[in-house]
Protein backbone atom coordinates (compact mmCIF):
# COMPACT_ATOMS: atom_id res chain seq x y z
CA UNK A 1 0.00 0.00 0.00
CA UNK A 2 1.33 3.21 -1.20
CA UNK A 3 -0.73 6.30 0.63
CA UNK A 4 0.92 9.39 -2.10
CA UNK A 5 -1.96 9.15 -3.99
CA UNK A 6 -1.32 5.83 -5.27
CA UNK A 7 -3.32 3.34 -3.21
CA UNK A 8 -2.88 -0.10 -4.02
CA UNK A 9 -4.47 -3.27 -1.88
CA UNK A 10 -4.69 -7.25 -2.08
CA UNK A 11 -7.30 -8.98 -3.50
CA UNK A 12 -9.23 -9.76 -0.38
CA UNK A 13 -10.41 -5.81 -0.17
CA UNK A 14 -10.40 -5.03 -3.99
CA UNK A 15 -14.57 -5.45 -3.67
CA UNK A 16 -14.42 -2.15 -2.20
CA UNK A 17 -12.84 -0.42 -5.20
CA UNK A 18 -15.22 1.37 -7.34
CA UNK A 19 -13.58 2.89 -10.49
CA UNK A 20 -14.44 6.96 -10.43
CA UNK A 21 -15.42 6.32 -6.56
CA UNK A 22 -13.74 8.68 -4.19
CA UNK A 23 -10.78 7.51 -1.90
CA UNK A 24 -11.55 8.44 1.99
CA UNK A 25 -9.34 9.16 4.22
CA UNK A 26 -10.61 7.78 7.40
CA UNK A 27 -10.82 4.47 4.93
CA UNK A 28 -7.31 4.24 4.37
CA UNK A 29 -6.57 5.27 8.22
CA UNK A 30 -8.83 2.11 9.63
CA UNK A 31 -6.69 -0.26 6.94
CA UNK A 32 -3.72 0.50 7.61
CA UNK A 33 -3.19 -0.89 10.70
CA UNK A 34 -3.04 -4.50 8.50
CA UNK A 35 0.36 -3.91 6.46
CA UNK A 36 3.48 -2.98 7.04
CA UNK A 37 4.86 0.23 6.63
CA UNK A 38 5.87 1.00 2.71
CA UNK A 39 9.50 2.00 4.21
CA UNK A 40 11.36 1.52 7.93
CA UNK A 41 11.78 4.79 9.75
CA UNK A 42 14.92 6.67 8.40
CA UNK A 43 17.69 6.56 10.57
CA UNK A 44 19.84 9.85 9.71
CA UNK A 45 23.51 9.61 10.02
CA UNK A 46 24.94 12.21 12.29
CA UNK A 47 27.56 13.67 9.39
CA UNK A 48 24.45 13.82 7.25
CA UNK A 49 22.98 16.17 9.77
CA UNK A 50 25.72 18.39 9.88
CA UNK A 51 26.30 19.03 6.54
CA UNK A 52 22.40 20.07 5.77
CA UNK A 53 22.52 21.81 8.47
CA UNK A 54 25.59 23.70 7.48
CA UNK A 55 24.38 24.33 3.97
CA UNK A 56 21.27 25.62 5.22
CA UNK A 57 23.19 27.78 7.93
CA UNK A 58 25.07 29.48 5.01
CA UNK A 59 21.88 30.31 2.44
CA UNK A 60 19.70 31.17 5.56
CA UNK A 61 22.13 33.92 6.74
CA UNK A 62 22.94 35.51 2.89
CA UNK A 63 19.21 35.33 2.41
CA UNK A 64 18.37 37.35 5.04
CA UNK A 65 21.46 39.77 5.55
CA UNK A 66 22.06 40.37 1.63
CA UNK A 67 18.25 41.17 0.97
CA UNK A 68 17.86 43.26 3.96
CA UNK A 69 20.85 45.17 2.86
CA UNK A 70 19.40 45.54 -1.12
CA UNK A 71 15.94 46.69 0.48
CA UNK A 72 17.79 49.19 2.91
CA UNK A 73 20.15 50.42 -0.17
CA UNK A 74 17.50 51.47 -1.86
CA UNK A 75 15.62 53.00 0.66
CA UNK A 76 17.92 54.97 1.87
CA UNK A 77 19.33 56.39 -1.73
CA UNK A 78 16.43 58.25 -2.71
CA UNK A 79 18.13 57.97 -6.44
CA UNK A 80 17.58 54.95 -6.46
CA UNK A 81 13.97 54.92 -6.22
CA UNK A 82 13.37 53.92 -9.62
CA UNK A 83 10.35 51.68 -11.05
CA UNK A 84 13.20 48.69 -11.76
CA UNK A 85 13.86 49.24 -7.94
CA UNK A 86 11.00 48.71 -6.46
CA UNK A 87 10.28 45.69 -8.07
CA UNK A 88 13.71 44.23 -7.35
CA UNK A 89 12.53 45.22 -3.56
CA UNK A 90 9.63 43.25 -4.24
CA UNK A 91 11.86 40.43 -5.39
CA UNK A 92 14.24 40.75 -1.90
CA UNK A 93 10.83 40.41 0.18
CA UNK A 94 9.96 37.24 -1.71
CA UNK A 95 13.45 35.93 -0.94
CA UNK A 96 13.07 36.82 2.79
CA UNK A 97 10.02 35.26 3.30
CA UNK A 98 11.72 32.30 1.44
CA UNK A 99 14.97 31.84 4.35
CA UNK A 100 12.07 33.08 7.27
CA UNK A 101 9.15 30.31 6.30
CA UNK A 102 10.61 27.68 3.91
CA UNK A 103 14.52 27.02 4.50
CA UNK A 104 14.56 25.94 8.11
CA UNK A 105 11.37 23.86 8.05
CA UNK A 106 13.19 22.03 5.17
CA UNK A 107 16.01 21.18 6.97
CA UNK A 108 14.13 20.82 9.77
CA UNK A 109 12.47 17.70 7.99
CA UNK A 110 14.88 16.42 6.91
CA UNK A 111 17.50 15.78 10.11
CA UNK A 112 14.14 14.18 11.33
CA UNK A 113 12.60 10.89 10.96
CA UNK A 114 8.75 11.76 11.62
CA UNK A 115 7.14 15.21 10.65
CA UNK A 116 8.43 17.59 13.58
CA UNK A 117 6.18 20.49 13.32
CA UNK A 118 2.52 19.88 13.54
CA UNK A 119 -0.39 20.94 11.55
CA UNK A 120 -0.17 24.53 11.80
CA UNK A 121 3.64 24.60 10.02
CA UNK A 122 2.71 21.65 7.75
CA UNK A 123 -0.07 24.65 6.19
CA UNK A 124 1.21 27.61 6.67
CA UNK A 125 4.93 26.59 5.53
CA UNK A 126 3.56 25.69 2.12
CA UNK A 127 1.48 28.37 1.55
CA UNK A 128 4.04 31.27 2.10
CA UNK A 129 5.97 29.09 0.21
CA UNK A 130 4.19 28.88 -2.90
CA UNK A 131 3.73 32.49 -2.39
CA UNK A 132 7.45 33.60 -2.32
CA UNK A 133 8.24 31.77 -5.64
CA UNK A 134 5.29 33.18 -7.63
CA UNK A 135 6.28 37.01 -5.83
CA UNK A 136 9.95 35.64 -7.48
CA UNK A 137 8.92 34.29 -10.68
CA UNK A 138 6.08 37.24 -11.35
CA UNK A 139 8.68 39.75 -10.20
CA UNK A 140 12.06 38.67 -12.26
CA UNK A 141 9.64 38.84 -15.26
CA UNK A 142 8.24 41.94 -14.47
CA UNK A 143 11.52 43.75 -14.63
CA UNK A 144 12.53 42.03 -17.62
CA UNK A 145 9.52 43.36 -19.42
CA UNK A 146 10.13 46.86 -17.98
CA UNK A 147 13.55 46.47 -19.20
CA UNK A 148 12.97 45.83 -22.00
CA UNK A 149 10.29 48.69 -22.63
CA UNK A 150 13.23 50.78 -21.44
CA UNK A 151 15.77 49.78 -23.61
CA UNK A 152 13.85 49.12 -26.80
CA UNK A 153 11.55 51.63 -26.84
CA UNK A 154 13.32 54.83 -24.80
CA UNK A 155 10.89 57.18 -26.01
CA UNK A 156 8.09 56.12 -24.77
CA UNK A 157 6.14 56.89 -21.83
CA UNK A 158 7.35 54.50 -18.66
CA UNK A 159 5.96 52.94 -15.64
CA UNK A 160 4.86 55.49 -13.10
CA UNK A 161 5.14 54.73 -9.39
CA UNK A 162 1.62 54.44 -9.19
CA UNK A 163 1.03 51.68 -11.87
CA UNK A 164 4.60 50.48 -10.31
CA UNK A 165 2.35 50.03 -6.94
CA UNK A 166 -0.40 48.42 -8.77
CA UNK A 167 1.44 46.32 -11.12
CA UNK A 168 3.32 44.91 -7.44
CA UNK A 169 0.14 44.85 -5.55
CA UNK A 170 -1.07 42.69 -8.55
CA UNK A 171 1.62 40.39 -8.16
CA UNK A 172 0.57 39.92 -4.54
CA UNK A 173 -2.69 39.53 -5.38
CA UNK A 174 -2.17 36.56 -7.71
CA UNK A 175 0.26 34.91 -5.79
CA UNK A 176 -1.81 34.75 -2.69
CA UNK A 177 -4.77 33.14 -5.18
CA UNK A 178 -2.01 30.73 -6.54
CA UNK A 179 -1.06 29.58 -3.07
CA UNK A 180 -4.25 28.92 -1.23
CA UNK A 181 -5.12 25.87 -2.50
CA UNK A 182 -2.43 24.69 -0.13
CA UNK A 183 -4.27 25.58 2.99
CA UNK A 184 -6.95 23.24 2.29
CA UNK A 185 -5.18 20.37 0.71
CA UNK A 186 -2.08 20.19 3.51
CA UNK A 187 -2.33 18.43 6.18
CA UNK A 188 -0.71 16.77 9.30
CA UNK A 189 -1.17 13.05 8.50
CA UNK A 190 -0.91 10.22 11.16
CA UNK A 191 -0.93 6.39 10.28
CA UNK A 192 -0.48 3.44 12.66
CA UNK A 193 1.45 0.82 10.66
CA UNK A 194 1.29 -3.04 11.37
CA UNK A 195 5.47 -1.93 12.48
CA UNK A 196 5.55 1.41 13.33
CA UNK A 197 3.73 5.21 13.73
CA UNK A 198 4.19 7.40 11.21
CA UNK A 199 3.87 11.15 11.13
CA UNK A 200 4.37 12.98 7.76
CA UNK A 201 3.05 16.46 6.38
CA UNK A 202 1.34 16.06 2.19
CA UNK A 203 -1.32 17.02 0.31
CA UNK A 204 -4.31 15.55 0.44
CA UNK A 205 -6.20 15.92 -2.75
CA UNK A 206 -9.45 14.54 -3.69
CA UNK A 207 -8.14 11.16 -4.51
CA UNK A 208 -10.41 8.32 -6.96
CA UNK A 209 -10.31 4.63 -8.03
CA UNK A 210 -9.18 4.23 -11.24
CA UNK A 211 -10.00 0.31 -11.68
CA UNK A 212 -11.05 -2.56 -8.89
CA UNK A 213 -7.61 -3.17 -8.24
CA UNK A 214 -7.54 -0.15 -5.76
CA UNK A 215 -4.82 1.63 -8.02
CA UNK A 216 -5.72 5.58 -7.77
CA UNK A 217 -5.20 8.78 -9.07
CA UNK A 218 -5.90 12.33 -8.49
CA UNK A 219 -6.53 14.64 -10.94
CA UNK A 220 -7.29 17.63 -9.91
CA UNK A 221 -3.66 17.94 -7.78
CA UNK A 222 -2.34 16.95 -11.73
CA UNK A 223 -4.49 19.78 -13.12
CA UNK A 224 -2.92 22.20 -10.63
CA UNK A 225 0.86 21.84 -10.94
CA UNK A 226 0.54 21.52 -14.60
CA UNK A 227 -1.14 25.25 -14.42
CA UNK A 228 1.47 26.00 -11.79
CA UNK A 229 4.46 25.17 -13.35
CA UNK A 230 3.04 26.66 -16.94
CA UNK A 231 2.40 29.86 -15.41
CA UNK A 232 4.63 30.32 -13.06
CA UNK A 233 7.62 28.47 -14.91
CA UNK A 234 7.87 27.77 -18.92
CA UNK A 235 6.11 30.54 -19.59
CA UNK A 236 8.09 33.64 -17.71
CA UNK A 237 11.52 31.61 -18.41
CA UNK A 238 10.04 31.96 -22.37
CA UNK A 239 9.15 35.96 -22.03
CA UNK A 240 12.93 36.14 -20.56
CA UNK A 241 14.26 34.81 -22.79
CA UNK A 242 12.11 36.85 -25.52
CA UNK A 243 12.78 40.11 -23.70
CA UNK A 244 16.52 39.95 -23.18
CA UNK A 245 17.35 38.06 -26.32
CA UNK A 246 15.41 41.64 -28.11
CA UNK A 247 17.42 43.98 -25.27
CA UNK A 248 20.67 42.49 -26.70
CA UNK A 249 20.14 42.21 -30.20
CA UNK A 250 19.13 46.26 -29.85
CA UNK A 251 22.39 46.94 -27.07
CA UNK A 252 24.58 45.37 -29.62
CA UNK A 253 22.98 47.46 -32.76
CA UNK A 254 22.67 50.72 -30.94
CA UNK A 255 25.24 53.48 -32.07
CA UNK A 256 25.72 56.62 -30.19
CA UNK A 257 24.56 59.55 -32.17
CA UNK A 258 27.17 62.35 -33.90
CA UNK A 259 30.51 62.32 -33.45
CA UNK A 260 31.52 60.55 -30.81
CA UNK A 261 34.74 61.05 -28.46
CA UNK A 262 36.81 58.32 -28.29
CA UNK A 263 36.77 58.09 -24.52
CA UNK A 264 32.53 58.27 -24.40
CA UNK A 265 32.66 55.28 -27.09
CA UNK A 266 34.57 53.25 -24.84
CA UNK A 267 32.73 53.75 -21.86
CA UNK A 268 29.20 52.94 -23.72
CA UNK A 269 31.00 49.43 -25.26
CA UNK A 270 31.89 49.03 -21.87
CA UNK A 271 28.45 49.71 -20.16
CA UNK A 272 26.65 47.43 -22.90
CA UNK A 273 29.02 44.55 -22.12
CA UNK A 274 28.31 44.59 -18.72
CA UNK A 275 24.86 44.72 -19.19
CA UNK A 276 24.76 42.13 -21.76
CA UNK A 277 26.72 40.12 -18.86
CA UNK A 278 24.04 40.67 -16.14
CA UNK A 279 21.29 39.91 -18.47
CA UNK A 280 22.78 36.54 -19.17
CA UNK A 281 23.63 35.45 -15.82
CA UNK A 282 20.50 37.00 -13.91
CA UNK A 283 18.80 34.43 -16.15
CA UNK A 284 20.94 31.64 -16.50
CA UNK A 285 21.39 31.79 -12.29
CA UNK A 286 17.39 31.18 -12.16
CA UNK A 287 17.06 28.75 -14.99
CA UNK A 288 19.60 26.60 -12.84
CA UNK A 289 18.39 26.63 -9.70
CA UNK A 290 14.97 26.27 -10.20
CA UNK A 291 14.98 23.93 -13.18
CA UNK A 292 15.74 20.95 -11.35
CA UNK A 293 12.60 21.28 -8.61
CA UNK A 294 10.35 22.24 -11.64
CA UNK A 295 11.45 18.98 -13.62
CA UNK A 296 11.13 16.69 -10.01
CA UNK A 297 7.14 18.29 -9.64
CA UNK A 298 6.72 17.01 -13.45
CA UNK A 299 8.19 13.85 -12.63
CA UNK A 300 6.32 13.27 -9.84
CA UNK A 301 2.94 14.05 -11.47
CA UNK A 302 3.78 11.28 -14.17
CA UNK A 303 6.05 8.65 -12.40
CA UNK A 304 4.93 5.52 -12.09
CA UNK A 305 2.94 3.65 -9.20
CA UNK A 306 5.62 1.97 -8.42
CA UNK A 307 8.43 2.72 -5.19
CA UNK A 308 11.09 5.07 -5.91
CA UNK A 309 14.33 4.55 -5.64
CA UNK A 310 15.72 5.37 -2.27
CA UNK A 311 18.41 7.73 -4.15
CA UNK A 312 15.91 9.84 -5.24
CA UNK A 313 15.18 11.30 -1.91
CA UNK A 314 18.59 12.86 -2.13
CA UNK A 315 18.15 14.43 -5.77
CA UNK A 316 14.88 15.81 -4.40
CA UNK A 317 16.82 17.69 -1.34
CA UNK A 318 19.25 18.96 -3.49
CA UNK A 319 16.84 20.46 -6.04
CA UNK A 320 14.88 21.87 -3.12
CA UNK A 321 18.20 23.62 -1.88
CA UNK A 322 19.47 24.91 -4.70
CA UNK A 323 16.03 26.41 -5.56
CA UNK A 324 16.26 28.34 -2.25
CA UNK A 325 19.84 29.24 -2.66
CA UNK A 326 18.44 31.36 -5.90
CA UNK A 327 17.45 33.69 -2.79
CA UNK A 328 20.76 33.63 -1.69
CA UNK A 329 22.45 34.45 -4.94
CA UNK A 330 19.85 37.44 -5.86
CA UNK A 331 22.08 40.22 -3.55
CA UNK A 332 25.12 38.89 -5.11
CA UNK A 333 24.46 39.16 -8.23
CA UNK A 334 23.32 43.10 -7.65
CA UNK A 335 26.19 44.11 -6.15
CA UNK A 336 28.92 41.76 -8.52
CA UNK A 337 26.87 44.00 -11.44
CA UNK A 338 25.32 47.44 -10.09
CA UNK A 339 27.98 49.83 -8.47
CA UNK A 340 25.40 51.42 -6.49
CA UNK A 341 23.96 47.98 -4.73
CA UNK A 342 28.09 47.21 -4.73
CA UNK A 343 29.11 50.80 -2.81
CA UNK A 344 25.93 49.72 -0.51
CA UNK A 345 27.17 46.77 0.71
CA UNK A 346 30.64 48.25 1.45
CA UNK A 347 29.22 50.92 3.70
CA UNK A 348 27.00 48.50 5.30
CA UNK A 349 29.91 46.17 6.30
CA UNK A 350 31.50 49.88 7.04
CA UNK A 351 28.36 51.27 9.04
CA UNK A 352 29.08 54.23 6.77
CA UNK A 353 25.21 54.99 6.91
CA UNK A 354 24.72 58.70 6.29
CA UNK A 355 21.94 59.60 9.16
CA UNK A 356 21.57 63.48 8.07
CA UNK A 357 21.13 62.74 3.99
CA UNK A 358 19.25 58.94 4.35
CA UNK A 359 21.72 57.89 1.84
CA UNK A 360 24.68 55.47 1.51
CA UNK A 361 27.65 57.10 0.73
CA UNK A 362 31.05 54.72 -0.05
CA UNK A 363 33.64 56.38 2.83
CA UNK A 364 36.32 57.58 0.23
CA UNK A 365 33.65 59.95 -1.48
CA UNK A 366 31.85 61.67 1.56
CA UNK A 367 33.56 64.71 1.07
CA UNK A 368 33.09 64.95 -2.25
CA UNK A 369 30.24 67.84 -3.36
CA UNK A 370 26.98 67.31 -3.56
CA UNK A 371 26.85 67.11 -7.23
CA UNK A 372 29.47 64.72 -7.90
CA UNK A 373 28.05 62.64 -5.17
CA UNK A 374 24.94 62.69 -7.57
CA UNK A 375 26.24 61.68 -10.80
CA UNK A 376 28.34 58.73 -8.76
CA UNK A 377 25.17 57.20 -7.45
CA UNK A 378 22.96 57.85 -10.14
CA UNK A 379 24.46 55.00 -12.20
CA UNK A 380 21.76 52.47 -11.17
CA UNK A 381 19.43 54.77 -12.64
CA UNK A 382 20.12 55.81 -15.57
CA UNK A 383 20.14 54.16 -19.41
CA UNK A 384 22.14 51.84 -20.62
CA UNK A 385 23.00 54.02 -23.45
CA UNK A 386 25.10 57.13 -21.83
CA UNK A 387 25.47 59.58 -24.30
CA UNK A 388 27.02 63.18 -24.10
CA UNK A 389 25.23 65.80 -22.54
CA UNK A 390 24.86 67.79 -25.41
CA UNK A 391 23.73 64.44 -27.49
CA UNK A 392 20.67 63.59 -25.30
CA UNK A 393 18.05 62.05 -27.42
CA UNK A 394 15.62 60.48 -24.08
CA UNK A 395 13.63 62.13 -22.23
CA UNK A 396 14.56 62.50 -18.62
CA UNK A 397 12.25 60.06 -16.92
CA UNK A 398 14.22 57.23 -18.71
CA UNK A 399 17.82 58.35 -17.83
CA UNK A 400 16.26 57.97 -14.18
CA UNK A 401 15.17 54.54 -14.83
CA UNK A 402 16.97 51.69 -13.29
CA UNK A 403 18.56 48.96 -15.48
Amino acid sequence: MNISGNITFNNSISSFCLPGSTVKQKDISRLVHMFQAPSPAPVIAIHEIVLKISLYVVAFVMDIVGNVLVMLIIYLNKRMHCTTNYLIMNLAISDILVGLFCMWVHIGNQITPEWPFGDLVCKVNTFIQVIAVTLSVLSLTTISADRFMAIVFPLRSRMSSTKASIVISMIWFISISVAAPQLIVRHQSEFTWADRHEIYCDEVWPTVYINTKCETDQPVRKIYYIIFILVLYFIPILVMIVAYSIIVLTLMKRKAPGVAILSTTLAQEKSKRKVIKMLIVVLIVFILCWSPQQILLLWGLFRSKKQFPAYIETVRFVALYVAYLNSSLNPILYCGFNENFRKGFIDAFRCSFSKKTLRIFPMRNIERTSSGIGERHSSRCRSIQERPHTEVTISEETLNEDI
